[in-house]
């Protein structure tokens, strides 16, 4: 096979979290449809080479997916040894070895694994990756200090994707020589980043989504079918934390009525992040649930059976608390032609008013929300809504466009 055949190493530091995995196994899929040799490095190897089964990508020839259990033995300095030995009692959950950089906080992924994984990565690789590209890098500290030692310990360019980025530029890996750019799923915030930092590659990533449901009913959406004895279904889901605005949410189902509404909430829930309206709400649900509420507090690994849910649904619930980074939840309620109903005055806002797929109203606005959602079941929709442009712009075809222009920019940059 020719040299000129672009390789990377796409590396995935957490699983089992929302929709990363979905977001990991894409980005390969994308990568290996454009003809690209993908070395691939996350915690859950048998997640993702399910997930590309489905894409008939799993015994792909351009395909090395790694083992991520990783002994400290295997590195090549021995004073990584030693210190593990020291700090093993300690070590962070997220991390293979021992913690390395001073007062490193446990509640973010290490700089210095990221590190030292690749080093031992990169001598399993059957291709020598031209870079690396971190799937997540939200969960990474951002001062300089917990940066200082990364670049000494490693010589591959590489790039990532920050899902609720900053608009400082503070992050201590934007001073790497290493760093090569950065993805965003805001223009604005792509645009900002090219301006102020001209010397690294940014680009903008369309928030797109899978969007496969199962060939057949799931026990799961025949139970909420029954439930909802055919009743408007209107569905809120993903990772139920503070900014899902659940106060609003369950205000909203003691007002509409229950005889025509039926209300269905998916997800793994956070109470921890809740705000005290939040948990008031929550607590007055727990202690009598509506006969019109249908609730499931798990995180659904299988994104089909996610998916059927919203197809089944009449309306997608998105009004978020203080959201101002994307969602791809237009997305789904593109792909299955359902109406969005979501916060004003942010990105979502903004997107689903510009493609015609929904409306905005303010999140603290109740009575707003009711009119809204009589609003988008009582005309049809679909007969103006730009479900297709939305799909068109927000698409695999699209985001690979975007992330192969900025790969290979990032692959010429100069080191």
């Amino acid at each position: 096979m020719s040299q000129s055949v672009p390789t990377i190493l796409i590396y995935n530091p957490i699983s089992g979290h929302g929709h990363l995995d979905s977001w990991n196994a894409l980005f390969v899929s994308l990568l290996l449809n454009a003809k690209w040799r993908v070395i691939a490095a996350t915690p859950d190897k048998a997640d993702l080479i399910a997930r590309l089964e489905i894409k008939g990508q799993a015994d792909a020839p351009n395909l090395q997916v790694l083992d991520w259990a990783v002994s400290p033995r295997t590195l090549s300095e021995r004073v990584w040894g030693r210190v593990y030995r020291v700090f093993k009692p300690f070590l962070n959950p997220f991390s293979g070895f021992g913690q390395t950089t001073d007062h490193h906080d446990p509640r973010f992924l290490n700089p210095d694994d990221f590190a030292k994984r690749l080093r031992v990565f990169r001598r399993q690789c059957r291709w020598s990756p031209a870079m690396v590209f971190n799937m997540y890098m939200d969960m990474y500290p951002t001062t300089r200090q917990s940066w200082k030692l990364f670049d000494s310990r490693r010589s591959l360019s590489w790039a990532g994707i920050r899902f609720v980025p900053t608009v400082d530029g503070s992050e201590g890996y934007y001073h790497l020589p290493s760093l090569a750019g950065m993805c965003f799923l805001d223009e604005g915030v792509r645009d900002h980043y090219r301006q102020t930092m001209p010397g690294k590659h940014f680009a903008y990533l369309p928030d797109i989504t899978e969007s496969k449901v199962p060939e057949t009913p799931t026990p799961l959406l025949i139970e909420i079918k029954q439930r909802a004895r055919g009743r408007k279904i209107v569905f809120l889901g993903g990772t139920l934390g503070g900014n899902k605005n659940l106060a609003r949410w369950y205000q909203l189902i003691a007002a509409m009525d229950p005889e025509q509404w039926f209300f269905v909430q998916i997800g793994e829930m956070f109470e921890n992040t809740l705000t005290e309206d939040d948990a008031r709400e929550l607590a007055k649900i727990k202690a009598q649930c509506p006969e019109n509420l249908f609730v499931k507090l798990a995180y659904l690994p299988d994104e089909a059976h996610f998916n059927e849910i919203m197809q089944a649904s009449d309306v997608i619930f998105a009004v978020y608390r203080d959201f101002k980074i994307s969602s791809n939840m237009p997305g789904k309620a593109a792909a299955f032609d359902k109406p969005i109903l979501v916060a004003s005055g942010q990105l979502m806002g903004q997107r689903v008013l510009q493609y015609d797929i929904g409306m905005a109203v303010d999140e603290n606005d109740v009575p707003a929300m009711q009119t809204a959602l009589t609003e988008l079941v009582n005309h049809p929709y679909s007969r103006h809504a730009q479900f297709g442009a939305y799909r068109k712009d927000f698409s695999s075809d699209a985001l690979g466009n975007h992330l192969m222009t900025f790969l290979t920019d990032c692959m010429h940059q100069p080191t």
